[in-house]
């Protein structure tokens, strides 16, 4: 921690509990410290995320925070701490700590207690009037642990948890047991909590009530410029003395909408995101322009991950084109819907934006309906193609286990991933979980789910059984789907995608590209796995073939001479034929993109030529 302030007494105190990610700084308590400090208030935010990863070493702290939900071992690493002993007493048994975290878990549990004791002796130094600590995805029990520890050190500091965990009914199960809070704010707390620290702080007002429900934003343009000056003083001590990499932070998160434009339309089936408003609400393209620019010169990063659930579809004409005209410009990651154009790829590329997250989750249609998702199969490899074309990295999961699924489905996507392993690899294969707030947990009979129950491993982390359902975020079901009674079905295709994923973590995934082109035709690249020769030249005739199945194409739209360039095309894997329609899967080296990915690609290209 930055020890130039920790003996600096503050209004209010804001602590990011483990186990938030430190690759980059949380971005719902930057937000909440610049509303206090626009009222005049002082605030001091500590990043108890950075102080445990110190103590316990930086690979270990990543692991788990990066684990699976399902198995919550950075909440297990605090349960023992979080509770009163007659509450303790009432936690079910946790089981083993799962084999391949077992080393990280016992490297962090010895730190756990000292880490507690540090950081509650620093929030006391700061003699806050409020210590508001933040709850998402694995922080209920750390949060609840620090709480204790705080009021038993200083019973007159009022303290508050917010976050996504505490979105109502959540808040009020976990007021019943979190002895230590104070207050809980569920919802958008952007206005809500800063109101609340002004009255407290200047007045000595606090609401009746323990559970404070936030009113949802309406106008992004009241929410301020995210101050992440505290997470660098914390960050930077702890590259000082050289208990983290000194490479960090990756990135930095900036927010210029919330909710989802698509959700408010069509919510796809297994998302619970946005629980308490779909509304989608964004920021004029001038003011997060306005925002890149102060952020980064500040702090001299120029990548920022962008928070929101989807990209504004307004951003394409207003945002983007200014972006792209710009001599310098940050790197930007955005969240999309998966049915963009070669042309807007193109605008993104030109943008920025060099990595997306367009919710692929499938390559069947059938599979794709079942999700609302409102795309096709083939939509979706089209996006992977082009995006290869422009270097847009894609960050997507393969998921399964959707009621209503077929065997038939996942036999198709199996046969086709050989052919189509150049393009962006999954980060696996994951079965859905049942997410609260989704259209699974909200109307399950509807899709055949019976016997929600929250998953396993809650009974071990709370003591009332009886509240779990309200506690809960994550669920299960009893159903049945033709692949989840195939197991050999599914485990071929869990060995196919782990081969997809290992080409890609070669130095040099697999490429199937035009690396030359002329009027004389081209030169297609070839090194995956079914090639039948790494270089093939193509002459005019078949350059233009190929360009005619950019979109699918169905057999009996084809004239002859067509149809036989598109046998020549499938004989070589270069086309693929799924569900009824044929495509170009062949991607282009740098010939169709901005400068700078024409010089990264045509050097690949000319590395692979020579």
């Amino acid at each position: 921690m930055d020890d130039r302030r920790d003996d600096q007494k503050v209004d209010i105190c804001i602590v990011v509990p483990p186990f938030a990610d430190i690759a980059t700084p949380p971005l719902g308590s930057a937000i909440l410290a610049a509303a206090c400090k626009a009222r005049g208030l002082s605030v001091r935010v500590l990043h108890g995320n950075i102080l445990l990863a110190s103590l316990s070493g930086y690979d270990a702290y990543r692991a788990v925070s990066d684990s699976s939900i399902k198995q919550m071992v950075g909440e297990r690493l605090f349960r023992d701490h979080a509770y009163p002993a007659a509450m303790r007493a009432r936690l079910g048994e946790p089981g083993p700590v799962p084999e391949a975290l077992k080393a990280e878990h016992d490297a962090i549990a010895p730190t756990v207690g000292p880490f507690l004791d540090a950081l509650t002796e620093q929030i006391v130094a700061l003699a806050p009037r409020i210590l508001g600590i933040s709850s998402v995805f694995q922080q209920n029990l750390a949060s609840a642990a620090l709480a204790l520890r705080v009021k038993a050190a200083a019973p007159e500091i009022c303290i508050v948890l917010g976050g996504a965990n505490i979105a109502s009914p959540m808040g009020e199960a976990l007021a019943d047991i979190f002895t230590g809070v104070d207050h809980f704010f569920s919802g958008e707390a952007d206005i809500a909590f800063p109101d609340f620290c002004e009255r407290y702080v200047l007045k000595g007002e606090r609401p009746a009530a323990r559970v404070v429900h936030c009113e949802p934003i309406r106008d992004m343009r009241v929410t301020p410029t995210p101050d992440f000056s505290d997470f660098f003083a914390d960050l930077r001590a702890a590259q000082a003395r050289r208990q983290l990499p000194p490479e960090l932070p990756y990135s930095l998160p900036m927010e210029s909408s919330r909710g989802c434009w698509w959700g408010a339309k069509n919510h796809c089936t297994f998302c619970g995101l946005n629980g308490e408003t779909m509304s989608f609400r964004e920021k004029p393209a001038a003011l997060i322009l306005e925002e890149f620019d102060a952020v980064g010169d500040l702090w001299g990063v120029k990548r920022f991950m962008l928070a929101d659930n989807i990209m504004p579809l307004r951003y394409l004409k207003d945002l983007l084109p200014v972006l792209a005209e710009r001599e310098e410009r940050p790197n930007l990651f955005y969240e999309v819907k998966a049915n963009l154009t070669h042309e807007q790829l193109d605008l993104m590329a030109r943008a920025g934006i060099d990595a997306i997250q367009p919710g692929i989750e499938s390559l069947s249609s059938s599979v794709l309906r079942l999700m609302r998702k409102g795309v096709s199969g083939l939509q979706n490899i089209m996006l992977l193609r082009d995006s290869r074309s422009f270097a847009i990295r894609v960050v997507w999961n393969y998921l399964y286990g959707l009621p209503g699924e077929t065997a038939g489905a996942y036999r198709a996507v199996l046969d086709l991933m050989p052919r189509i392993e150049h393009l962006q690899a999954p980060s696996g294969m994951s079965g859905i979980v049942i997410d609260r707030f989704s259209p699974y947990f909200n109307d399950p009979a509807t899709f055949g789910i019976a016997d929600l129950t929250p998953i396993p491993v809650y009974r071990a982390l709370y003591p009332d059984a009886a509240a779990l359902d309200r506690i809960a975020y994550h669920f299960m079901g009893r159903y049945s789907t033709e692949l989840l009674r195939d197991p050999a079905l599914l485990r071929a295709l869990e060995d196919e995608i782990e081969r997809w994923k290992q080409q890609w973590a070669r130095r040099s995934p697999p490429v199937l590209a035009i690396v030359k082109s002329s009027a004389a035709g081209a030169m297609i690249a070839d090194t995956r796995r079914v090639a039948r020769q790494p270089l093939t030249i193509i002459a005019p005739d078949r350059v233009a073939a190929l360009r005619s199945f950019e979109r699918p194409v169905t057999r009996g739209d084809l004239d002859p001479a067509l149809a036989a360039h598109a046998e020549w095309f499938l004989a070589r894997d270069m086309l693929i034929e799924h569900e009824g329609k044929l495509l170009n899967v062949v991607t282009h080296a740098g010939t169709r993109a901005s400068p700078a990915l024409q010089r990264r690609e045509q050097q690949k290209a000319a590395g692979l030529a020579a």
